[in-house]
């Protein structure tokens, strides 16, 4: 029994000194065959071997320690620990040993697998190195029966971000899957995640498609905090769609006013880069909204992405022609935005000077006001 305990020590330290082995021999021939001048293809061919070297020494070792895992069953929850930090310090060669330690028993074994490889990850995708294999395997995790085991996964792939073809077809579905899953701080992680690795994959020209779907999925999540986080992050990931757009315009009739700001602030920011696709939707909710706030909403975005210098001339004349309905609306403050708006554009539209002037007469002070101060903007922009 003493023998069995003492195994995957054995085992493991073999791994090692055959690892060290190998890398003394390495560092030999490369006193020996110091490249001097006029030597370079030498040096280049030697480097060529090293790195194969390399690679043997941390397939050996990862094939040796995968091997002792199953020894372990029968092993102490110490035990367990203590080879689990010995895979942690001994780096990515530990990766398929970690992963499979991810099926322990114990969900404080693999919880502390999960930080290890994420340790692990975190500093191959910094050093810019493949990180498939960590991330693969951290998403198995994701449906674990422990919150602590899932919670730590989740947290470590915020740090590992996946980008590749082969990962992220695992690690997308598999966040998606668990999208509303555990408490509010568990779904609003979720949503970090999605949006750090879109965001990786917008700047790699992929596609965020399946992303932007679910970010727009949890704008219904029971948690304000959880719906303002995913249109930031929809934000992040530039999803500049008709999808999004519609999305956001819906988000504009939220009970929370935090949620509602910010989706006004994002409609704002997508839609001046994506105005002839922004604008009709807009355009659309604010003619169908039943809420005057809502309208009040679509109001400040349209004038937002039509001011001068931000948009193109035919996108000015479809806002405008939208505010110019809005000046009719049955709210006061939807009437007094909307002048509001047209002001603030300067806008020069022949039809634009004429409802202002109407608009003096509305029944309300505040509109009056505000169309009495936009005709002055317009009069001085001439």
């Amino acid at each position: 029994m003493r023998q069995k305990r003492c195994l995957w020590m054995i085992t493991a330290v073999i791994g090692v000194l055959l690892g060290l082995g190998i890398g003394q021999m390495g560092q030999s021939q490369e006193t020996t065959a110091e490249p001097q001048e006029g030597f370079a293809q030498l040096k280049a061919e030697l480097n060529v071997l090293k790195a194969k070297q390399r690679a043997l020494q941390a397939e050996w070792q990862a094939e040796l320690l995968a091997q002792v895992v199953p020894t372990l069953t029968d092993e102490s929850e110490k035990t367990k620990r203590q080879f689990v930090d010995f895979l942690g310090a001994l780096g990515t060669p530990s990766t398929s040993a970690l992963v499979a330690m991810l099926q322990d028993p114990s969900d404080e074994i693999r919880q502390k697998a999960a930080d290890k490889l994420g340790a692990i990850g975190e500093r191959e995708r910094k050093a810019k190195r493949n990180v498939d294999a960590v991330a693969i395997g951290l998403a198995t995790a994701l449906n674990d029966p422990s919150n602590k085991v899932f919670r730590e996964a989740l947290q470590e792939l915020e740090d590992v971000r996946p980008t590749s073809p082969e990962s992220t077809a695992v690690v997308i579905p598999a966040l998606i899957e668990v999208r509303t899953k555990g408490s509010s701080s568990a779904r609003d992680e979720v949503v970090n995640v999605l949006g750090l690795i879109g965001e990786n994959l917008a700047k790699n020209g992929r596609s965020t498609d399946t992303i932007r779907d679910a970010l727009i999925a949890s704008l219904t999540d029971e948690s304000s905090r959880v719906r303002t986080n995913a249109i930031e992050e929809l934000s992040d990931i530039r999803a500049a769609s008709t999808e999004t757009f519609t999305a956001l315009t819906n988000a504009l009739t939220d009970r929370s006013r935090s949620v509602r700001n910010r989706a006004e602030d994002e409609l704002i920011q997508l839609g001046r880069g994506a105005a002839t696709t922004a604008i009709p939707i807009l355009a659309d909710g604010l003619g169908n909204s039943t809420s005057p706030v809502t309208r009040g909403h679509i109001v400040d975005v349209l004038g937002a992405i039509g001011e001068k210098g931000k948009t193109t001339e035919d996108a000015e004349r479809m806002i405008i022609q939208a505010l110019l309905g809005a000046l009719q609306d049955t709210h006061e403050d939807v009437r007094r935005n909307a002048a509001d708006e047209l002001g603030e554009m300067r806008a020069t539209s022949p039809d634009v000077i004429p409802a202002l002037t109407n608009a003096l007469e509305d029944n309300s002070q505040k509109v009056r006001n505000a169309a009495q101060k936009a005709i002055r903007r317009i009069e001085r922009a001439k």
